[in-house]
């Protein structure tokens, strides 16, 4: 499967229990694009294979791997692991420089998903946990219906959670997945992300500002023609002098 829940379970081989497996993704974005995204995701459910032991050695390899960002939380059993990313394979950035208003929209298109999997089996193998899969896992094409439909099948069979939130630079106007609405607060927005791939659509994420630097241009221009509309207009003509008259 595509999802990488789906990867760990395989990479764990582990038969499941009917008990929820709850993750997240936090995606914040900067005003140039570029962004940073946590996956998260609870480990209690494999407690047979992680044990305190093993999510200690985990730990301890997130802090001391450069090459690896994330931390892991032994206590509670949980992982979070980031990644920074860049506009184009998962998703687009655009600034419309309109008036009045500056509008930025993100557009996403796949969930990196491939590239967490790829950490996530890297700290397994690194804490000596599992062997490598020697496999891969496809990110997770949000417009790939058919797809989707047969990962939404496991994915709710398996009661897994999935929270996706963004964070623009800016207070949100609008968030959708298709008719799948985003929870707006403030410059953030979550999604159920199994309802988003039900849907198939890519999620849009758009917020507004002022284009402060339009209007101040604007305003100057409109303070001279108002300047030079009074100068000209408070000049009055010279009269004319009388012409002596010749004898």
């Amino acid at each position: 499967m595509r999802v990488e829940i789906i990867a760990v379970l395989i990479l764990l081989a582990i038969p499941l229990a009917a008990a929820a497996l709850d993750q997240s993704y936090v995606h914040v974005v900067a005003r140039d694009g570029t962004s940073t995204m946590e996956k998260s995701m609870e480990l209690a459910v494999f407690s047979n294979q992680l044990t305190s032991d093993a999510l200690e050695k985990m730990a301890v390899l997130c802090k001391s791997d450069r090459d690896l960002d994330c931390d892991v939380d032994v206590a509670n059993k949980k992982v979070a692991i980031r990644e920074k990313l860049s506009p184009g394979a998962y998703y687009s950035f655009s600034s419309d420089y309109g008036l009045p208003d500056i509008t930025h929209t993100l557009v996403i298109n796949s969930i990196p998903s491939d590239r967490f999997a790829a950490d996530l089996d890297d700290l397994l193998v690194g804490a000596g946990v599992t062997e490598s899969s020697g496999g891969s896992v496809d990110s997770i094409d949000l417009r790939d219906k058919t797809a989707n439909n047969k990962s939404v099948y496991y994915l709710k069979l398996l009661k897994v959670n999935i929270t996706y939130t963004v964070t623009m630079p800016l207070d949100i106007a609008e968030a959708r997945a298709g008719d799948v609405a985003g929870e707006i607060s403030g410059n953030s927005a979550t999604f159920d992300l199994v309802k988003v791939m039900e849907e198939s659509e890519p999620i849009t994420v758009r917020c507004t500002e002022l284009n402060l630097g339009y209007m101040v241009g604007i305003a100057g221009i409109a303070v001279i023609a108002v300047l030079a509309f009074l100068f000209l207009s408070g000049r009055k003509p010279e009269a004319e002098k009388p012409q002596k008259k010749r004898k």
